[in-house]
């Protein structure tokens, strides 16, 4: 299997919210929700998203959430228990609230909340990782996930009995658990991460139109940007990409036979990428390649230090294999450095270089899946900035005898930006309806996931 394909699979993970009943008919996300006007808690920060530094107990909390999983192997993963668990999901919240879910799950699930409230996470993964490299086996990855769908329930059940300081609990549960993941060496524990949140935002949005929620706008406002830091993931797929690379020499020739079995071996791990597949494997991209191509990759590793005389003892192959590495690491690199800049900025920096570069054998094959996460964790801060805006209209409407702010420049606490378009959110008032729209990124403007659109009224 393919790096890239691997990582479009996990990005499947993400789940899209489905609150509304006629999403087919136009390419958003629609999602309607009645307000209760409401002010904001005292003290400002009486609720928060994320356990609190007195909430915390010594630990690692990956030990116990595996434990967690290996004790309770019926409740999580058991196809009936499964089945149950997807259809108290999809359940109206009124249909929710008559079923007898209080308990929902209650000595797994305490287990999860006490290891999301331990201060030390250790995937313990490093070595191995060192060792095995893409083909490291991850299965304590989707054991988190059936985890946090069991949680997912509990939380939609706390929302729909009236309960906001349990499914606060839960949210903070459920939070802590996606950042947990978001420390794990790999981009698929990213994506893991970012879909676990995303399951929390559901009913995190769900709450926020019932009757008597307390206003969000400031435990939304402290929540880490981005939730989510892709940081340890990329440090981890750096080490990866050395293990597949380390039998790449450029200290001395290699033989025909080593060249041989390095090029099998990335047959293998390309998979079937298309410009690989279209030469005939590597070798035979290998061969198509002329002395002009060989003079100018020679020049280029030259240019990063690595000596002349040296380069004209090997081997054409081992030249422009060399030369391939080079290249992935420079794009590699030239990742890494915008993982601190806003989404728009980064994919603006990315766009300008896409335009002057031709294809990449290694950095087209391994570095799609750092492209994905990086949609996905956008998609997840746009989510979490728009219920930051849904939460500054309850704020104003409350102060405002009930009414929805004209423009979002009346609002009067800060109103953040959509961190996809670094420009303010889309928003109109039409009536007694106010509209609340996200814009998608470039390429997803008919993909429905990246487009929401929050149709929003006042209860009265």
């Amino acid at each position: 299997m393919s790096r890239a394909f691997l990582f479009l699979v996990a990005a499947g993970l993400l789940p899209l919210t489905t609150h509304a009943d006629d999403r087919a008919a136009a390419p958003e996300t629609l999602i309607r929700l009645e307000l209760q006007p409401a002010t904001a808690p005292k003290p400002a920060l009486r609720y928060m998203l994320l356990p609190e530094l007195n909430e915390m107990s010594p630990g690692n909390p990956i030990y116990h959430y595996m434990k967690c999983c290996m004790e309770q192997q019926g409740f999580l993963f058991d196809r009936e228990s499964f089945n149950r668990r997807e259809q108290l999901l999809t359940m109206p919240l009124k249909e929710l609230a008559v079923r007898d879910l209080q308990n929902y799950g209650r000595s797994v699930l305490i287990q999860a909340d006490r290891a999301a409230r331990m201060d030390k996470p250790d995937w313990q993964i490093l070595e191995p990782l060192k060792i095995h490299g893409f083909s490291l086996p991850l299965p304590d990855i989707q054991q988190m996930r059936a985890l946090a769908r069991a949680l997912q329930v509990r939380f939609r059940a706390e929302v729909a009995l009236g309960h906001f300081d349990d499914a606060i609990r839960t949210a903070k549960t459920m939070f802590a658990l996606a950042r947990h993941l978001g420390e794990h060496p790999t981009l698929i524990g990213d994506l893991v991460g970012i879909a676990i949140a995303n399951m929390a935002v559901d009913p995190l949005e769900e709450m926020i139109g019932q009757p008597g929620c307390p206003n969000l706008y400031w435990a939304l406002t402290c929540l880490p940007d981005p939730l989510i830091s892709m940081k340890p993931g990329m440090d981890g797929e750096c080490v990866i990409g050395l293990v597949e690379l380390r039998d790449l020499d450029d200290r001395a020739p290699m033989s025909s036979d080593r060249i041989a079995r390095f090029v099998a071996h990335l047959d293998e791990l390309l998979g079937q990428e298309a410009a690989v597949t279209r030469a005939g494997g590597v070798h035979g991209w290998l061969a198509a390649k002329d002395r002009g191509y060989l003079t100018g990759a020679r020049r280029r590793l030259i240019d990063a230090g690595l000596p002349e005389a040296r380069l004209l003892q090997f081997p054409a192959e081992q030249v422009l294999l060399l030369d391939e590495k080079r290249e992935y690491e420079v794009r590699r690199d030239d990742f890494r450095k915008t993982l601190s800049l806003s989404t728009w900025q980064a994919e603006a920096m990315e766009e300008s270089l896409r335009a002057v570069r031709g294809p990449a054998l290694l950095a087209d094959a391994m570095l799609p899946g750092s492209r994905v996460v990086r949609r996905a964790q956008s998609r997840l801060e746009q989510r979490i900035a728009l219920l930051r805006v849904v939460e500054a209209v309850r704020l104003h409407a409350n102060a405002h005898d009930g009414q929805f702010p004209a423009r979002l420049a009346e609002v009067s606490v800060p109103v953040p930006n959509d961190p996809v378009a670094g420009k303010p959110f889309r928003y109109e008032v039409e009536g007694t309806t106010a509209h609340l729209r996200g814009s998608p990124p470039r390429g997803s403007e008919k993909d429905s996931a990246f487009n929401f659109h929050y149709e929003l009224t006042l209860r009265q």
